[in-house]
Order: C-alpha cells, then sequence, then structure tokens
C-alpha cells in the first residue's frame, strides 16, 4: 500500500513537470508540440529606415524698405519740386518731383523769369520765352507711377532755347487739378559755359624737333587765365610750364611748341595740366610716341 502511494506520488510530480514546461513558452509564440524538432532560424535584419530627406527653405524675399515717404498733407493733394543745382547757359535742366496724385493725371510746369521789371503794353509777341515781361514757357507733362505708391514727374529744358539770358533767375512751377494744387522753386543760370579743359593729340612741328600741344579751356577768366603744364616721360625726365590762353571763334585756346630735346629719351610721354585759378579744373594723359631722329631724303643736290 506505501508503495503504491509513493507511486502515485512519482506520477503527479511528471505531471506537474509537465505543465510547468508548457507553461513557459512565451504566449505570443505558438507551443511547440512536444518531440517536435524545430529547425534552426536565420535571424531577419530589421529593416533600415530611410531619414527624410531635408528641403533647405527658401527665404521669403524681403520686401524693399520705403526711405521716401511722401509729405505728410493729411490726404491733401500735393506736388514737390526737386532742388535744383547750378545750372551753366546751355545746359539741359531735367526738373522732377513727387505727387499724390494718380498716376495719368496732367501737371501744368512753367518757367518763367523771376525778375520783375515794369513791362510795357506792348512787348510783341514772345510766348515761349522765358526772358522778363514775356509768358514763360511751359508744357504739360503726365504724372507718372513711383517706387513705394509714390507718384513722380518729370521734365526736360534746354537753355540755349527759350531765351535765358547769363546770370539770370528763374522760376519752376508746377500746377495740378486746374489749380487745385501747385508749387515753385527758384533757380539760377551761370552766364559762362561750364568750365572745361581739352587736350588734343601731340603733333610733330614741321621742322621735326618739336612737338606742337595744344586744346581749349574755358573757366570764365577769359584771358587772366592761365594753365600750369607738367610732361614726364617714362626715361625719368620732367619738364614744367606756364602755359596762356589765346581767345578765338569758339572761346580760348592754348598751344606750346614743346623741344624735342628737353624730354628725349622717351616712349610713353604723360601731360599733366591743371588752371592756376579757380574753379580748378585738370586733365592727364599720356600718350606712345615715336621719338625716332626725323628722316631727311638724300639731297644730290644739296651742298
Amino acid at each position: 500500500m506505501k508503495r503504491m502511494k509513493i507511486a502515485i506520488a512519482v506520477i503527479l510530480l511528471i505531471i506537474a513537470g509537465i505543465l510547468v514546461v508548457g507553461c513557459t513558452v512565451s504566449p505570443s509564440s505558438p507551443a511547440i508540440p512536444v518531440g517536435t524538432t524545430v529547425a534552426p532560424t536565420t535571424p531577419t535584419a530589421a529593416p533600415l529606415t530611410t531619414p527624410p530627406l531635408s528641403i533647405p527653405q527658401i527665404p521669403e524675399k524681403t520686401p524693399v524698405e520705403c526711405n521716401r515717404s511722401p509729405p505728410s498733407g493729411n490726404g491733401k493733394p500735393f506736388i514737390t519740386i526737386d532742388p535744383v543745382p547750378h545750372q551753366y547757359i546751355g545746359e539741359s535742366i531735367r526738373f522732377g518731383g513727387t505727387t499724390n496724385l494718380q498716376p495719368g493725371e496732367s501737371l501744368e510746369t512753367a518757367v518763367f523769369s523771376g525778375e520783375f521789371i515794369p513791362c510795357p503794353k506792348s512787348i510783341g509777341n514772345c510766348m515761349g520765352n522765358v526772358t522778363p515781361c514775356c509768358g514763360g514757357y511751359s508744357a504739360t507733362v503726365p504724372v507718372l507711377p513711383g517706387p513705394c505708391g509714390i507718384s513722380t514727374w518729370s521734365w526736360e529744358v534746354n537753355t540755349s532755347e527759350h531765351g535765358f539770358r547769363p546770370d539770370g533767375l528763374y522760376i519752376i512751377s508746377a500746377i495740378g487739378r486746374n489749380g487745385a494744387v501747385e508749387n515753385f522753386s527758384f533757380f539760377t543760370v551761370s552766364g559762362i559755359p561750364q568750365p572745361n579743359l581739352t587736350l588734343n593729340l601731340p603733333e610733330n612741328d614741321p621742322d621735326g624737333y618739336a612737338l606742337l600741344l595744344s586744346g581749349q579751356v574755358n573757366t570764365g577768366n577769359g584771358p587772366d587765365e592761365h594753365l600750369l603744364l607738367t610732361i614726364s616721360t617714362d626715361s625719368g625726365r620732367r619738364a614744367s610750364y606756364r602755359v596762356p590762353v589765346f581767345q578765338n571763334e569758339t572761346g580760348y585756346s592754348w598751344n606750346l611748341s614743346l623741344k624735342k630735346s628737353e624730354i628725349v629719351p622717351y616712349n610713353f610721354l604723360t601731360v599733366n595740366m591743371s588752371t592756376a585759378t579757380r574753379p580748378a579744373i585738370g586733365i592727364e594723359r599720356t600718350f606712345l610716341y615715336n621719338n625716332e631722329p626725323v628722316y631727311y631724303p638724300y639731297d644730290p643736290h644739296s651742298p
């Protein structure tokens, strides 16, 4: 009887062990029947994950800052006139400005003399002339779209026409909407042409021993003007001269006969010129010149 109890206990222990082994299988894995041989499996590589491409962000264009703001006018129409610099007789003046009138509208512009003198009852036909007692020179110009929502206008006048006088004071006016808005400004025109100084290409003197330098000059000082002329060469030779000016049909000119013996030898010739009086203007030019001696053909009858 005792042996029988022991045998039953052993059987119960075996059954309990089998149950324990079955419980160690992972719940997520299918149960493998007892006695089944499982073939070894190759581990599966984890799938590669490619990071998303980084697409560069294009920065948005920064809007242009408008440094030019319209004058305050509480919404009322306005016209501005840009300052007119000092002008020389014979130049073209470009007037211009801004306005809050709409593009496509028109402005009546005019230039007339700022000199007020008693005018005769009959002055003849001088319309389009800017001399005193005349009606001035006028035109109709359009209002154009401009930057930052500000409209613009412009008008060009040639001072060699319309009766402009030397050293005159003049007025530029701009009127819009049949006189509802207007503005004006003063400017002057000098009586002399714009200062200038020119230098022509050197020429050989007929005898072959000198160079002829020449040009035009106009500074408003007339015959009182003098030029300071310096000549330097690539060989290190240097010479300086004070050159007077002479009146001709177109203004004033200058010339200098330069002896080649004073500057030879040389290949490059640099001429620097400036005015001795004000307004001070200058010019510099470099020339590549042939310094070979003059060639005289053989004369069998010469002594």
